[in-house]
């Protein structure tokens, strides 16, 4: 080794020692100051009002188990402290009222671990129905994009002194908040947009029914749109949760892994799906040997596309490239063969894509070489999504491994008959199939 390379070398690992020991060091800061701010919090003159009002008016917060009830305390706190709290017709809002309204935002998110609804930063309440001009109605209770909570204090109290009635205006506004939030932003931190498409496509079906004048355990307004409804179910969720999960038991399922929570079981936090485990999504290699397939789709002749596209490319960069080498020698041929190979192998590894169905798997591999495998039981999938990319399908398989909702992204080069046939067998096995971002019918293909 040349010596002249080692004091670089020494001090390119003495960074990455000093970025390593950084890292570390901001880890340890940060759990500490969690601690110390809730040790800071603890000696506020609010804490204990704070406390004081869960222990005497909040029941969600008298039925967690003690070990969960500090963190409670701490989170209302939090909430309490970085929301503007507006009243409509005093001059600022009693302790009381910003306590009960935040528990009520921290009982629906008590499952999802540090969740803090960070965009909305004001709450507006009002003594009772508010007349709006935007719609020209009272109303009770709304959320906007603006960041703005606003709610009737006299139905946001009938809403927690009536428990089993099904109707609580603070958790169905926060569930609009927590909704607003997931589709705009905080979904992805905590993989909640999944769960919420997945909850938003079974609530369809029961949209329908409910329209079409079938009797449903969940009350009528829920009916008049995917928002209200999910706010609905929530209501239905903390309020009748035993009849719930008896009258339609995987929509509740289906809510229990989103918010994290089952009320039947009273499991506040780390909920585990009854079908949790049950289907294994992986294949041993003696199922393809005994298994004949449902179906096969091979990558067709647009495959040859992107190939294509590099070698023009590699024909185009060529001219400029020779007009900065001096001297083409055998090294220099050498890496720019391999560069191109590396180029057409690179592609290959990420378009090839063959897709086999079984009785059970779905199944994908790379063309020929049969590497870069995935697989998916088709009672863990919840939708495969088709898109048209001109040369090409981009595909789009969102399914559960365990209690987590994971996506596939699969780039399929096949004929529309192809894609249709599959879509097909995906169809009569129940799977949602959604093709350039319009679900498809059974009934229909």
């Amino acid at each position: 080794m040349n010596n002249d390379l080692i004091p670089a070398l020494i001090a390119c690992f003495s960074g990455i020692v000093i970025i390593m020991a950084l890292i570390v060091d901001a880890y340890f800061k940060f759990k500490k100051s969690t601690t110390i701010a809730l040790k800071v919090a603890k000696q506020s003159p609010q804490w204990k009002k704070v406390k004081q009002v869960l222990e005497q008016d909040f029941t969600y917060y008298q039925q967690l188990p003690v070990q969960y009830q500090e963190e409670f305390i701490h989170r209302t706190f939090v909430f309490m402290r970085l929301r503007r709290w507006v009243s409509s017709s005093q001059q600022q809002v009693d302790l009381a009222k910003k306590v009960l309204v935040s528990a009520s935002a921290i009982q629906l998110t008590f499952g999802l671990k540090n969740f803090n609804f960070r965009r909305f930063n004001t709450i507006l309440i009002h003594d009772d129905a508010y007349y709006s001009r935007i719609t020209g109605q009272y109303h009770r209770g709304e959320v906007n994009q603006q960041g703005i909570i606003v709610l009737s204090w006299k139905h946001f109290e009938e809403g927690y002194k009536i428990e089993n009635d099904k109707i609580n205006l603070g958790l169905h506004e926060m569930a609009h908040a927590l909704d607003l939030a997931i589709n705009l932003s905080d979904g992805r931190m905590y993989q909640l947009q999944r769960l919420m498409k997945k909850f938003e496509q079974s609530a369809f079906d029961e949209i329908v029914k409910m329209r079409s004048g079938q009797i449903s355990f969940l009350r009528a307004y829920g009916a008049t749109n995917a928002k209200e409804f999910f706010s609905v179910a929530v209501e239905h969720f903390f309020e009748a949760p035993a009849e719930f999960q008896e009258k339609l038991p995987d929509l509740y399922i289906e809510l229990c892994q989103l918010l994290n929570q089952d009320m039947y079981n009273r499991v506040y936090r780390g909920y585990k799906s009854p079908n949790s485990g049950r289907y294994d999504n992986n294949i041993k290699e003696t199922y393809f040997r005994h298994i004949k397939p449902k179906f096969v789709l091979k990558p067709n002749l647009s495959l040859a596309i992107p190939f294509a596209a590099i070698s023009a490319f590699s024909a185009l960069s060529f001219p400029v490239i020779n007009a900065f080498v001096i001297h083409w020698t055998g090294t220099s041929i050498v890496i720019a063969v391999g560069l191109y190979l590396g180029l057409i192998y690179f592609t290959y590894y990420f378009k090839a894509k063959q897709i086999t169905l079984f009785d059970n798997h779905l199944y994908s591999n790379n063309f020929i070489l049969n590497n870069d495998t995935f697989t998916a039981h088709l009672k863990n999938i919840i939708n495969v999504s088709f898109t048209n990319m001109l040369t090409h399908y981009q595909t789009s398989v969102s399914y559960f491994d365990g209690d987590n909702i994971r996506e596939r992204q699969l780039s399929i080069f096949a004929s529309p008959a192809g894609i249709k046939k599959l879509e097909r067998h995906l169809l009569q096995q129940n799977i949602r199939i959604k093709h350039n971002n319009k679900w498809l019918k059974r009934e229909n293909t």
